[in-house]
C-alpha cells in the first residue's frame, strides 16, 4: 500500500496543490478537534449536488463519477445488505431523495419518516434544513410527496439528527431516536450551510458526540442549517479525484458531490444565473523548488512509517495537524504552504 502512495505522489506531486479559490480541503485541529473537512463557496463557480444509487448500491467513485464530479463525500444512513434486517439487499430506509431530473429516486418506503432534508432549489438559493418533527409547517414530508412541492427542490438527501434549523440547535428533538453510538465521542459527519448563506462545510469532526455537534459547527464553521451524515462503515472522501478515505462497506446509497460550473451544466442542462465572485485571499503557490522539498520530506518519512505502521503514520498527520495553526507557521506562507501541502497527500490512498 506504502509502495502505491509512494508511486502516486511521485507522478502527481507537480501537478497538484492544496487548495482553491472556492473548494478547499481544510485539515487541521480546530478548538481541540481534528477535522477535515471540504470547504465550497456558492459564487457560481462550484455545486454541491446529491448522486443516488439504486437498489444494491454504488461505490462513492461510482457516484461521483455519474454526476460528473472530483469531488465528493457519502450520504446518510441506509440499510447494507450484510446487516441482517435488510434481507440481504443494500437499499434506503425511506423516500428522500430527488435530482433534478424528477424522475430518479431512492425509495423503499413511500415517505421520509423522522429524517430532516439538506437541499439545493433550482434558483441555487444555498442550502436549508427542512423539519419534519412537527415543529414547523413541513408536515407534508411525512407522507408520499406532493410533487408540485417537489418540483422547487433540485437536489436533497434527508437524514437524522438535524444538527442546527435556523441556528437553533434541535438535536434534543431526536433523542428518542439517538444510539449509544451517536451519543459516545468519535468520529462525526456533516453537511452544512453558514449564516450567511454561501458557503457549504461538509464532511468529518474527530473525538465528538452527537450533542456536542450544533455547538461546535456553529462556533467554528458559523453554521445556520446542518444535517448529520453517516459514519462508521460507510465513510468515504474524494477530493479533486482522489480517494482520500474508504472504509470497508463500499457500496453506499448516495452521496453529496462537488461540481464546477462547467461540470453542473452538463449534468443539468440549466444554465445558472451568474453570481458576484468570491474574492479569495491570495494564496503562496508552491515553486518548483518547493514541490521537490515536499517530495523529499514525503519520502523521508516513509522508512519509518513502513517500520511502525499506521501508528507512526497517525503520529506524523498529528503534528502537520498542530503545525499549520502554529503562529510561527501561520506567518510564513512558504512553510505553511509545504506542510498543507505534505499534510494532504498523506491521506491518499489511490487516484478516481
Amino acid at each position: 500500500m506504502f509502495k502505491k502512495l509512494i508511486l502516486i505522489l511521485n507522478i502527481w506531486i507537480l501537478f497538484f496543490s492544496f487548495g482553491f479559490a472556492y473548494k478547499e480541503l481544510i485539515i487541521q485541529n480546530i478548538d481541540k478537534k481534528p477535522v477535515r473537512v471540504i470547504k465550497v463557496i456558492l459564487d457560481g463557480q462550484h455545486y454541491v449536488v446529491s448522486s443516488v444509487a439504486e437498489d444494491g448500491g454504488a461505490t462513492l467513485q461510482e457516484l461521483t463519477k455519474k454526476v460528473g464530479g472530483d469531488t465528493a463525500v457519502n450520504g446518510t444512513f441506509f440499510c447494507p445488505d450484510d446487516y441482517s434486517s435488510c434481507g440481504g439487499t443494500t437499499h434506503t430506509n425511506s423516500e428522500r431523495i430527488y435530482l433534478w431530473d424528477g424522475a430518479s429516486w431512492s425509495r423503499h418506503r413511500p415517505d421520509t419518516s423522522i429524517r430532516m432534508v439538506f437541499w439545493f432549489d433550482k434558483d441555487w438559493n444555498s442550502a436549508f434544513v427542512q423539519n419534519n418533527m412537527g415543529k414547523l409547517i413541513d408536515a407534508w414530508l411525512w407522507i408520499k410527496p406532493d410533487q408540485k412541492k417537489l418540483e422547487s427542490l433540485q437536489f436533497w438527501i434527508g437524514w437524522f439528527p438535524a444538527f442546527l434549523l435556523e441556528g437553533e440547535d434541535v438535536v434534543e428533538w431526536y433523542n428518542a431516536y439517538l444510539d449509544t453510538k451517536m451519543n459516545t465521542a468519535g468520529n462525526k459527519t456533516f453537511i452544512c450551510s453558514t449564516e450567511d448563506w454561501s458557503t457549504i462545510y461538509m464532511w468529518v469532526v474527530w473525538w465528538i458526540n452527537i450533542p456536542q455537534m450544533p455547538a461546535y459547527l456553529k462556533k467554528n464553521f458559523d453554521c445556520r442549517n446542518a444535517l448529520n451524515l453517516d459514519a462508521g462503515n460507510s465513510i468515504g472522501m474524494i477530493y479533486s479525484g482522489f480517494v482520500l478515505d474508504q472504509s470497508n462497506r463500499t457500496r453506499i446509497m448516495d452521496a453529496f458531490v462537488v461540481l464546477t460550473r462547467e461540470q453542473y451544466i452538463n449534468l443539468t442542462r440549466i444554465t445558472p444565473s451568474n453570481k458576484t465572485p468570491y474574492d479569495a485571499e491570495e494564496q503562496y503557490q508552491l515553486t518548483e523548488k518547493d514541490q521537490q522539498k515536499v517530495k523529499t520530506i514525503y519520502n523521508a518519512l516513509q522508512p519509518f512509517i513502513i517500520q511502525n505502521g499506521t501508528k507512526q503514520k497517525r503520529s506524523f498527520i498529528s503534528l502537520l495537524r498542530s503545525a499549520v495553526t502554529a503562529p510561527k507557521i501561520v506567518a510564513d506562507p512558504q512553510k505553511l504552504a509545504i506542510i498543507k501541502d505534505l499534510l494532504w497527500r498523506f491521506f491518499v490512498i489511490w487516484e478516481l
